[in-house]
């Protein structure tokens, strides 16, 4: 809860680079939360997470396991200029699968990789 006060900044002076470190705290046993900080990361470029290989481990296992939201926030995150995360090419082939499995919300991230 601190770390969702830090990131919107109501009650706590409003801190990305905070937030995402207590948040990382929950997503060890929270999905959602575990979302959340891919989503952050992929959004927020600037911020740096002390654990990328165990996120980006988790990320992949709920892309894997099919998890609500999970490949897109996946393909976000590796599209993103977090430096970190970057993989575009890696994006393209998670966007490939994911159209192949019938995801049509990616097919316009498809073309630009075809672009590309």
């Amino acid at each position: 809860m601190l770390g969702q006060l830090t990131l919107e900044g109501k009650l706590l002076p409003h801190d990305i680079q905070k937030a995402v470190n207590m948040i990382d705290r929950a997503s060890t046993w929270d999905f959602n939360a575990r979302m959340q900080i891919v989503r952050l990361l992929a959004e927020y470029p600037q911020t740096r997470d002390s654990h990328p290989k165990i996120t980006l481990y988790k990320a992949v296992e709920a892309a894997e396991l099919d998890e609500p939201g999970a490949m897109a926030a996946l393909i976000e995150l590796k599209v993103s200029a977090n430096a970190q995360f970057q993989d575009r090419p890696g994006a393209c082939k998670l966007i490939e699968t994911a159209v192949s499995h019938g995801d049509h919300t990616v097919t316009q991230r498809l073309s630009d990789c075809r672009a590309s």
